[in-house]
């Protein structure tokens, strides 16, 4: 393939980064993962299950014209079912990839559209509602919910339940959901509107069968061997939203579902990713040597071992939806025993005086948009900041959104780096062990009789206008002592009793103990844009300009299955803030309660109490603009309160 046509990583060319790549040519690392031997394949085992299927499913899958011929006719077959509105219920990788593609646009078309549902608040179940209410034109509302109008959304919609893990549950709440919706509402069929794809014996599975539900394999070869994360482009979670996209376009116009729209997709893929059991043995090494993720992951692996364990991503705002599926990738895989690296992204460049020596910089350039974010990045360059710049080419495919083949090579690579790293530093980057004892938490919190706990008659409380917030477990796993957190919020001239002041002063011992690499504001429930705005305001005022540290917005429970692994084992240096509300709205239509969502809440609290990790709880009775403006408020008056 010419320079031009392929993906190009620049500025990583050090004597430590090409010592670095050589070795791993010499290891052959790209043929371990082929082969499924060596080391690769014990870093890439969960149990007993090697899951490295994700390194060659697409060259199998092209290999195979029948699978991708079968996967179209999936797809057309539900298109001429009159389905128009896909609900694709998932967590983690079952449905980061649906948010990645969603974000690009190419989910949206005017006859399809899929929805991603990961969340067990009522109020996510409701906006999935009012938007496929606003493209069938029906206005909805609490007090005004008629029968024709939900039966006229409800038989052009399906849901399609994915479990990727063993032990996801969230998918089974929206199912008995949507199932309860379809018979209190007598669609005809009710069983041709829900379709599973899960793993065999997942809760997922066992409770589909039971049902009798329509069950679909998730890899194309009906084999088992790949992680949720890891499972775009090669498996159904990705083959399906393109295929059901790709067919509604084709069908319109006359086409049929003969695979060939796959195939051109996935070439082209394929020709950018290069890994192939066809290569021989120099080809492979002379691939390894020049490969861009591979010496991605090898840089980011040496930089790591000098204490920069940050990246952080700059990203056309077209692509911008494709970085959490990067985060996901990476610290989920990686973050284990207090290693791997971290992802940040969704703000502008700041000034370089403003970013540590712990993070690094790689801008992703697809060569039909202008370069993101051009000016800043050569700022950073003139500061001798790190800075790696990714060039993708973007080709014209033949019936194919432009750049959907190069995301799903961009897919296919990070793979890579992710395992070039785990190899690097020792890291099993198979399975997410620390993100079980949160799901059992949540699990017996959620099926005990009553509501869901939350301490109530406990000292380590301060309150700042309808704010509660808890900070005991830092008093009873001895990262804070009583009285040097008395000390410190006097120091800053503040109140114990007002909790502005006591995490103003937590924030300054976890500084002085080393443990503030970076903050986490996680929102347990739907995040409207005006609360996202706010956290946006405390992650600049308090992360950039107070303590110069990067942080993260997150919500629960979506990120629970995506991020949570790392912040409960991988680098030890966080300091996280979980909020929930006590009360939250009713469903629009159906039933669904929110003691999930609280269970979560509480369970995840407890797991990262027993990882003796810094964490910190904030409720609220409920959301609503008060809430959302004393939230304001309080971060605030935790910067004020910040030294400089």
């Amino acid at each position: 393939m010419a320079e031009m046509e392929r993906i190009i990583l620049e500025g990583a060319d050090s004597r430590a980064v090409n010592q670095t790549v050589t070795r791993l040519a010499d290891a052959d690392v790209l043929g371990q993962l082929l082969r499924r031997e060596g080391r690769m394949a014990e870093l890439a085992t969960e149990g007993t299950d090697i899951k490295l299927d994700w390194v060659d499913g697409v060259e199998k899958a092209l290999q195979h014209p029948e699978w991708l011929a079968a996967a179209e006719d999936e797809a057309a077959g539900i298109v001429a079912q009159g389905i128009r509105h896909i609900i694709w219920s998932g967590m983690g990788g079952s449905v980061q990839t649906i948010y990645a593609l969603k974000g690009m646009g190419y989910l949206d078309e005017p006859q399809m559209a899929i929805f991603p549902l990961d969340s067990t608040d009522p109020a996510s179940l409701n906006r999935v509602v009012f938007d496929i209410a606003a493209r069938e034109r029906v206005t909805l509302a609490p007090e005004r919910v008629t029968t024709e109008d939900v039966q006229r959304i409800l038989s052009k919609t399906m849901m399609i339940g994915v479990a990727m893990g063993m032990t996801s549950e969230e998918p089974i709440t929206h199912l008995e959901w949507f199932d309860g919706l379809l018979n209190e509402y007598q669609i005809p069929d009710p069983g041709s509107h829900i379709q599973v794809m899960t793993l065999p014996d997942s809760y997922l599975d066992r409770f589909a069968r039971a049902r009798g539900s329509r069950m679909v394999p998730i890899q194309l070869d009906g084999e088992n061997h790949t992680g949720g994360r890891m499972s775009a482009p090669a498996t159904r979670v990705f083959i399906r939203p393109a295929a059901l996209m790709l067919m509604s376009r084709a069908m319109k116009q006359g086409g049929k579902p003969d695979g060939e729209h796959l195939r051109r997709l996935l070439s082209r893929a394929q020709a950018l990713y290069g890994l192939s059991h066809d290569l021989s043995d120099d080809e492979r090494r002379a691939l390894t040597l020049s490969d861009p993720w591979v010496r991605l992951g090898a840089f980011v692996a040496e930089a790591a071992r000098a204490g920069r364990n940050k990246v952080f991503l700059i990203l056309p705002p077209e692509w911008a939806s494709v970085a959490p599926w990067i985060e996901q990738v990476v610290e989920e895989s990686l973050g284990k025993e207090g290693k791997g690296f971290l992802i940040f992204y969704g703000e502008e460049v700041r000034p370089p005086k403003q970013y540590g020596d712990d993070i690094l910089f790689v801008q992703v350039a697809p060569s039909n948009l202008p370069e993101p974010e051009a000016d800043a990045v050569a700022k950073l360059r003139s500061a001798k900041k790190p800075v790696l710049t990714l060039r993708i080419p973007v080709e014209e495919v033949e019936g194919v959104p432009a750049g959907l083949p190069e995301v799903a090579a961009l897919f296919m690579g990070m793979k890579l780096t992710v395992a070039v790293f785990g190899y690097e530093h020792g890291i099993v980057f198979a399975g997410q062990p620390a993100v079980e004892a949160y799901k059992k938490y949540a699990r017996d919190l959620r099926e005990a009789p009553g509501d869901v706990p939350f301490p109530t008659e406990v000292q380590e409380t301060a309150r700042f206008r309808s704010l509660f917030l808890y900070y005991e477990s830092l008093i009873k796993k001895n990262l804070v002592s009583w009285g040097e957190l008395q000390t410190t919020v006097g120091r800053l001239g503040g109140d114990m009793s007002d909790a502005a002041d006591v995490y103003a002063a937590i924030l300054v011992l976890a500084r002085s103990a080393k443990r503030l690499g970076y903050l986490d504001f996680t929102f347990n429930g739907d995040l409207p844009d005006s609360a996202r705005e706010v956290f946006a305001r405390a992650r600049h005022n308090l992360g950039a300009e107070r303590l110069r540290v990067p942080a993260k917005i997150r919500t629960g429970p979506s990120d629970y299955h995506s991020t949570e692994q790392s912040e409960t084992d991988g680098p030890n240096e966080l300091v996280s803030l979980r909020l929930v509300g006590m009360r939250h709205v009713a469903p629009v239509i159906g039933k669904y309660s929110d003691k999930f969502l609280l269970a979560q809440a509480r369970g995840t609290w407890q797991a990262m109490e027993d990882a003796d990790r810094w964490i910190l709880m904030l409720t609220f009775p409920e959301l609503s603009a008060d809430v959302i403006a004393d939230l304001d408020a309080f971060f605030a008056n935790v910067a004020k309160r910040l030294p400089a």
